[in-house]
């Protein structure tokens, strides 16, 4: 008797699980192309590998169903999309900004700001930080990174014939020094003091 109700409570599971599959989004979802989806589980089976395994896995089915396809892992559906149209348009979008559930594991540490906010509130401060980025603001650092660029290039020769095996060390140094250099402008130039 108890085995005839697990079963059919499992029975029932799996079609509630079915029916909401195939609604909202997920009816469209399913319409795309994409690597054949197993039942429940959908392809996480197919990115349990190592990820090298996982990555070779994408670059397959992004050739096989460029330029869009669909993965799914159990009840999470993802589309993805490797043509820069698409992002054009995704990106242009303002009605479809909000992020994924994997920015609320940031939320607690970083609060919800431009990385981890959504929606309207993304969208003004997006708009409030763009102009700091604009071509003419930038071209006032041209100098600052060339004087850096150089100091790094001595640095190099003045190594002689020996071989650096680390890098990281030595590029940090001089990108450090490009940033703060960059800082310290911003600050006497926009802060009063």
């Amino acid at each position: 008797m108890i085995a005839i109700i697990i079963v059919l409570s499992l029975v029932l599971i799996l079609l509630v699980f079915n029916y909401c599959m195939n609604q909202g989004n997920s009816k469209y979802i399913n319409l795309m192309p994409g690597p054949p989806v197993r039942f429940i589980i959908g392809n996480t089976w197919d990115f349990l590998g190592s990820r090298k395994e996982q990555w070779n896995y994408f670059v397959n089915y992004s050739k096989e169903y460029y330029p869009t396809f669909k993965v799914r892992q159990f009840y999470y559906n993802a589309v993805v999309s490797c043509h820069p149209d698409d992002f054009e348009i995704i990106l242009n979008n303002t009605k479809h900004i909000d992020k994924s559930f994997f920015y609320k594991v940031l939320e607690p540490w970083l609060q919800t700001g431009l990385l981890t906010s959504g929606g309207a509130k993304w969208h003004l401060r997006r708009k409030i930080l763009t102009p700091t980025f604009h071509f003419n603001i930038l071209q006032q650092f041209v100098e600052n990174l060339i004087e850096e660029g150089e100091n790094m290039t001595k640095s190099l020769q003045n190594e002689g014939e020996s071989v650096v095996k680390d890098l990281v060390p030595f590029f940090s140094e001089y990108t450090l020094n490009a940033i703060c250099g960059i800082v310290i402008y911003i600050y006497t130039e926009f802060c009063f003091y």
